[in-house]
């Protein structure tokens, strides 16, 4: 049943990536954030150089993909911090009377209940926060101390706003990988429905930081972490899951996600950064960006372009190009990459001695 399965789901992707239907979009409406995280991938500061684009920029934005896209479409506001962007109910609200959902992820500092209130007003549908750990590894990781009491009290606000769809996404590092279990008991205390694991990849300031991340079999203390505990959080009412990240093999990838690991960046999800630029998620190298909103006609490079997400044959490249798993793999995430001769910079099958970002393969 295992090959069976396996030839399934490379039917089904294939099918998937010639049809590439667009499903979520990423508005990322500021790299401006209130706080300066040890593992930013963009990294995000009070005070950002980053050009970005106006509030009628991203109403016209909205316009032309409720106008050429299915109502099934899902936005997705992101940062930066979403919350210090002035104009992001008005954003909401333009999504929302044009009849289609939107979500928000956030570190919660300035998530009172007055702010969420007029979020819901605004038409949110959907919501994530972010917590690291106990309060010592939350806020450290964060580089603030009060972060996790602030992001706690968003918990409570989202408790009792009634979205229905609400989750909390964790980055493990050595820092609090001793402590899931903790972060469990708080989640369940605090009514939260859903939880997602993420292992820290290299991009922005965790990139120079190589102690932030999980080594290999730091990786896979993790996962058979996930495995054995998903079945005990979920009679408890906390759906546990790891994130998109990283081809694993079949049967350990069946016990940590809900779904089958599919890279759909580019696929099936496209994000609009704050200075207009293209690309597949936000954590992209910019070696994937595909051109600017406000140059081109989204609509025509969606059907010609994204190449590179969509054909991986070019990923054949350093320890890629010898791997056996590769044509279930197909170079596994795309937001590890940052070079075509260098390859992956985290693999999940093979274990190359060190955390990611430094090594040539």
């Amino acid at each position: 049943m295992g090959i069976v399965k396996k030839l399934l789901h490379r039917v089904y992707r294939t099918l998937e990536n010639d049809a590439h239907e667009l499903l979520y979009l990423f508005l990322e409406v500021t790299r401006k954030c209130n706080l300066s995280c040890l593992h930013c991938g963009s990294d995000c500061k009070a005070a950002n150089d980053t050009p970005e684009l106006t509030l009628e920029s991203w109403f016209r934005i909205i316009d032309y993909f409720t106008h050429n896209y299915s109502p099934e479409l899902m936005f997705v506001i992101t940062g930066g911090e979403p919350l210090v962007c002035e104009g992001l109910e008005e954003i909401g609200r333009r999504i929302s009377r044009a009849g289609r959902r939107w979500g928000m992820v956030t570190n919660g500092l300035l998530l009172s209940r007055d702010k969420l209130n007029r979020l819901t007003d605004a038409g949110l549908s959907s919501i994530t926060v972010s917590l690291d750990g106990s309060r010592k590894a939350h806020d450290t990781l964060r580089n603030k101390n009060g972060a996790y009491d602030k992001a706690l009290g968003a918990l409570d606000a989202i408790a009792g706003s009634g979205i229905r769809l609400r989750d909390v996404v964790t980055c493990v590092y050595p820092g609090n990988i001793g402590e899931l279990d903790e972060i469990a008991e708080t989640l369940i205390s605090k009514k939260v429905p859903a939880w997602r694991l993420f292992r820290i990849f290299p991009n922005g300031r965790a990139r120079n930081n190589p102690m932030l991340r999980l080594d290999f079999a730091e990786t896979r203390k993790m996962l058979r972490w996930i495995a054995e505990m998903r079945p005990v959080y979920r009679e408890r009412g906390l759906s546990l899951g790891y994130s998109c990240e990283g081809y694993l093999p079949m049967e350990l990838d069946a016990q940590v996600r809900d779904s089958l690991f599919f890279c759909r960046a580019g696929v099936n999800i496209a994000s609009i950064l704050c200075d207009g630029t293209i690309t597949g998620c936000t954590n992209n190298a910019p070696m994937f960006y595909e051109g600017n909103i406000l140059e081109c006609d989204f609509a025509a490079l969606w059907e010609n372009g994204f190449s590179r997400f969509r054909q991986r044959d070019w990923m054949r490249a350093g320890r890629c190009a010898e791997c056996n798993e590769f044509r279930d793999c197909q170079g596994g995430s795309i937001h590890l990459w940052h070079d075509e001769t260098r390859g992956s910079e985290f693999c999940y099958i093979h274990d190359d001695g060190n955390k990611g970002g430094s090594k040539n393969y």
